[in-house]
């Protein structure tokens, strides 16, 4: 018996679609979308380029971007080859898709984290403020550390 894969973009919409189903998760897309396209613009130089918008994105985003910085660190592959550190000394300009990419696909994963904690906790007749407090103490916890 053959079994069919399923494409790639139903797969993104099914997640983008469970990701938008709850209020804490909504919040949270939109909250990311805003800081990461304001971080985008000033870092395109269309914009002033102050820190709290990226830094916002980074700690909304904050445990995925500690997996792709320690895969970073430990690759190193471009300045073993070639003695040029690429991420360091190249224009802010080159990384900004590649920024873009990297907070959709954190975004949805974690928005369908906070989605599937928020039906769970609603499965389990917990207070519905729970789980909107605990994320965002988690995420100002995240922001205190950062700056600390």
């Amino acid at each position: 018996m053959q079994t069919v894969k399923e494409p790639v973009s139903r797969r993104i919409r099914q997640a983008a679609i469970r990701a938008w189903s709850e209020p804490v998760s909504r919040v949270y897309l939109v909250l990311l979308a805003f800081c990461a396209l304001w971080a985008m613009a000033g870092g395109a130089g269309l914009g002033d380029g102050s820190w709290l918008p990226r830094h916002l994105a980074v700690i909304l985003t904050l445990p995925w971007l500690l997996a792709v910085h320690l895969f970073l660190v430990v690759t190193q592959v471009d300045t073993w080859l070639l003695g040029y550190n690429f991420y360091a000394e190249s224009p802010a300009l080159l990384f900004e898709p590649l920024w873009f990419v990297y907070c959709v696909a954190a975004g949805l994963l974690n928005a369908s984290f906070l989605a599937r904690m928020a039906r769970s906790a609603r499965r389990s007749a917990t207070a519905p403020w729970v789980v909107p407090a605990v994320a965002l103490c988690f995420f100002a916890a995240l922001f205190a550390l950062w700056h600390a």
